[in-house]
């Protein structure tokens, strides 16, 4: 579902439903929105600890820390893909972890 298909299936619903199964409708579209746009993103308390590390003000410039974190994570040359501790998310699981990190769940307890 995207947006405009979002606001259309709203549209309808305003005109079709009673008012109070209103707030189950909106919350189904925007789960289905979260689960397009922002899914969640399991990571280890190891893992976010080492994303969030290159987010640390003043280690790097603005976008490139991204850089630099992608790099180390997914480069065979680097520290981090030799530790192998990212090797469980995807491409897209990384960048989607670094623009929203609300949407990670540390799920481990260490």
């Amino acid at each position: 579902m995207n947006f405009d298909e979002a606001k259309k299936e709203i549209d309808e619903a305003l005109d079709l439903i009673d008012y109070e199964d209103m707030p189950n409708i909106i919350d189904g579209i925007i789960d289905s929105l979260k689960e397009e746009y922002a899914p969640t993103v399991e990571m280890t308390k190891e893992q976010k600890r080492i994303l969030d590390s290159y987010r640390e003000p003043g280690l790097y410039d603005g976008d490139y820390a991204f850089y630099v974190f992608y790099d180390e994570a997914h480069d065979y040359r680097l520290s981090l893909r030799d530790t192998g501790l990212f090797d469980t998310l995807t491409e897209k699981q990384l960048m989607q972890a670094w623009l929203h990190p609300e949407i990670v769940v540390v799920t481990d307890s260490e």
